[in-house]
């Protein structure tokens, strides 16, 4: 399972200066004895499967997710999304899963985070895999979410826009409310405008997916937008 291998040992090294003190394996480094390999998982507090292309085709892999789940271990999914990397949709991996196997890894409602190589989309991602492995412990057995900060991020600053704000979220381009919406609860000084035209807006939001230019009116508001300067 080599389409892995360079992005965990990414994670463990990082997640070892964000937690100093936490004890990470990973077989490529510390397995000694692969004949062992389940006696390592039992004394494991949580498991990490990192889920890319190959990863259920591997022997030694699926050992060690059938020992994580006949043990009753935590599990925490990290997927991998650069297809240049082995990445791929959360149900194209489910489809290279062994069937026996699929309920107990993707129905349970475990942690799960995309693993991105920008720092900060990147940062996020440790930060889900930490916050999995800190309610496992003793400490945090009862909670159901950690308010989890890292120094300098942007979460650990109050934002707020410096005047008033109006995005303009087109009808024509469907998710953009939904969006628009989230973005104005959170930063104060931002309102949303659904119009059919921008009006008074001061910016455009322009949500993109493989739908985005179903609707034609949105390519000419899209244009019309960059003219306007919004």
């Amino acid at each position: 399972w080599s389409t892995g291998q360079d992005a965990v040992g990414n994670i463990k090294s990082e997640l070892q200066l964000l937690v100093p003190g936490l004890k990470i394996f990973l077989d490529v480094d510390d397995l000694k004895d692969i004949g062992s390999l389940e006696e390592y998982i039992q004394h494991s507090q949580m498991i990490l499967f990192f889920l890319s292309c190959g990863y259920f085709r591997s022997k030694n892999c699926l050992r060690e997710i059938r020992s994580s789940l006949e043990q009753s271990k935590p599990i925490v999914l990290v997927q991998e999304a650069d297809p240049a990397k082995g990445g791929a949709t959360l149900q194209a991996l489910r489809d290279e899963c062994p069937e026996d196997l699929q309920p107990d890894i993707f129905e349970k409602g475990w942690a799960h985070t995309t693993y991105m190589r920008i720092e900060e989309f990147q940062r996020v991602s440790l930060k889900t895999i930490v916050e999995a492995v800190l309610l496992c412990s003793p400490n945090y057995v009862n909670q159901t979410s950690l308010p989890l900060c890292v120094p300098g991020e942007p979460e650990s600053q109050p934002l707020a826009f410096a005047k008033d704000t109006m995005l303009w979220a087109s009808p024509a381009n469907a998710g953009a409310q939904v969006l628009a919406e989230e973005i104005a609860t959170t930063f104060a000084g931002l309102t949303v405008s659904t119009a059919e035209a921008p009006g008074p807006a001061t910016h455009m939001l322009l949500y993109l997916n493989e739908d985005s230019f179903s609707d034609e009116r949105l390519a000419e508001q899209v244009k019309q937008a960059r003219q306007d300067r919004l």
